[in-house]
């Protein structure tokens, strides 16, 4: 009994699967679609985005003009210049992206925070202290004709330990500003305004405004990790957040941008009479091995541009040491993994179909089961680990995404048996979607007039 495989007892069998594969590499990479919404299109973002920060700060107007300040206290006042200055608006500034950077690591947060600062608005504001407040009504009505920035109204009783009004409700400060005052600038004077009441309040009780902040102001934190095995590394909360959930979407887009690809041009042939003329040529099995090895190339192609973009950007972050060799290459298996399974979805569905919409009924089932790693993504990033994280690496055909998630989160290894299981669990299920796929795409690949419900494809596969 002859045991050799189709390939060996037909040595041209090769070269007509790699004709096809490539026809489709070519037809779908060398085209003007692809290169625009693939490579330049990427670019064209980043460049746009780093192009829009500058020309937003090159366009900001100067804050200039004259903020008034009825203040019978006669101390807050004083404060308001240095506190509007160009100095202490590009400090608030730094600050503010400090605190929403808590992601970044040092080098990468201190380099965002000093960008920040130069796109700081300039500032020239003038203040004039008011101690009649029998002024007021003069002031709003310069407020409303555009004379004035503002008018801050600041009762005495702020500048009290326990700043309450005559009615018994806690003391305020007024702000008024032209119906045209911008949010930043009604922000900045607010900003300004209460400093500059704490300031004056602090002086007021006999402290130093700068010792009590130094007192009060809170320590850096430096977290460090513990492995099982007593070694010691820092804690990274990018490692755990932002890093897992990049590889999975890596791998989302590297794998359904082709396997969409795959689904759209197997549906137009078969819609075209196209099919049946390659398959005067070839054999189904061919034609399908084909379409999914040449598109297999199209999405390594996306995988290592993305890819290779996104580790430059973890380099320029002084962030490299968060994805090891090892990392990348277990990556790699889950990728080839997570293609196969999209691939021969795809394929398979777009053999049985004759129109894109009959599709969606057909893959929507199974892409519920893909979803699990984005709805998931948070608690498996938390908990690598734990029991949730476990059972969904064995579930097809979510496995690849939800180890993506599990090896580049865990500050901690995987055990060696579930990423040894998960992988052989996994390709064990490709092969049972490869030899599904392939007798389906056998039957429907040359059918015609209604679309197949999941009942008939299960039917398909049994008689073909």
């Amino acid at each position: 009994m002859d045991e050799r495989s189709p390939m060996q007892k037909d040595p041209a069998a090769l070269r007509r699967v790699l004709a096809v594969a490539w026809r489709e590499f070519r037809h779908t990479v060398l085209t003007k679609g692809f290169i625009f919404g693939a490579l330049v299109m990427p670019v064209v973002m980043f460049v746009a985005v780093a192009a829009i920060g500058a020309l937003v700060g090159s366009q900001m107007a100067p804050v200039s003009g004259t903020l008034a300040v009825i203040d019978p206290s006669g101390s807050v006042a004083g404060y308001l210049p240095a506190e509007l200055g160009p100095d202490a608006v590009a400090a608030e500034a730094r600050k503010a992206l400090e605190r929403n950077s808590t992601l970044l690591p040092e080098g990468a947060a201190g380099q965002a925070a000093s960008q920040a600062a130069a796109l700081a608005p300039r500032v020239d504001v003038k203040v004039q202290q008011v101690a009649d407040a029998s002024q007021e009504d003069a002031l709003r009505a310069q407020v409303q004709s555009g004379e004035l920035l503002g008018l801050a109204i600041v009762p005495a009783e702020l500048l009290q330990a326990n700043p309450v009004a005559a009615d018994g409700t806690p003391a305020t400060f007024t702000l008024i500003v032209p119906s045209k005052s911008p949010p930043r600038l009604t922000g900045l004077l607010e900003r300004a305004l209460a400093d500059s009441i704490v300031k004056a309040r602090v002086q007021k009780a006999g402290s130093d405004y700068g010792s009590l902040s130094t007192l009060l102001s809170k320590p850096a934190t430096a977290v460090r990790r513990l492995s099982a095995e007593g070694g010691e590394a820092s804690e990274s909360k990018v490692a755990k957040t932002l890093l897992p959930m990049g590889f999975m979407m890596l791998l989302w887009i590297a794998t359904f941008t082709s396997g969409n690809y795959l689904l759209t041009t197997t549906i137009e042939e078969k819609s075209n009479k196209v099919m049946e003329v390659i398959l005067s040529a070839v054999s189904p099995m061919q034609l399908l091995l084909g379409k999914i090895l040449g598109y297999a190339a199209v999405s390594a192609l996306m995988l290592g541009m993305y890819g290779g973009l996104g580790l430059s950007l973890l380099a320029a972050a002084a962030m490299a040491d968060l994805v090891s060799v090892k990392l990348l290459l277990l990556l790699g298996v889950y990728f080839v993994m997570a293609y196969a399974f999209v691939a021969v979805m795809m394929a398979s569905v777009g053999s049985a179909v004759s129109d894109l919409r009959e599709a969606q009924s057909l893959v929507t089932p199974v892409m519920l089961v893909m979803m699990v790693p984005l709805m998931l993504w948070l608690p498996i990033s938390e908990q690598p680990n734990g029991w949730l994280a476990t059972v969904a690496s064995f579930v097809p055909p979510a496995i690849p995404y939800v180890m993506a998630l599990r090896v580049s989160a865990s500050s901690e290894p995987i055990a060696a048996w579930q990423v040894a299981a998960s992988i052989v669990w996994g390709f064990a299920w490709v092969f049972v979607f490869l030899w599904g796929g392939a007798k389906i795409f056998r039957v429907g690949v040359l059918m015609q007039g209604k679309p197949p419900s999941p009942r008939e494809l299960l039917k398909w596969i049994r008689m073909a």
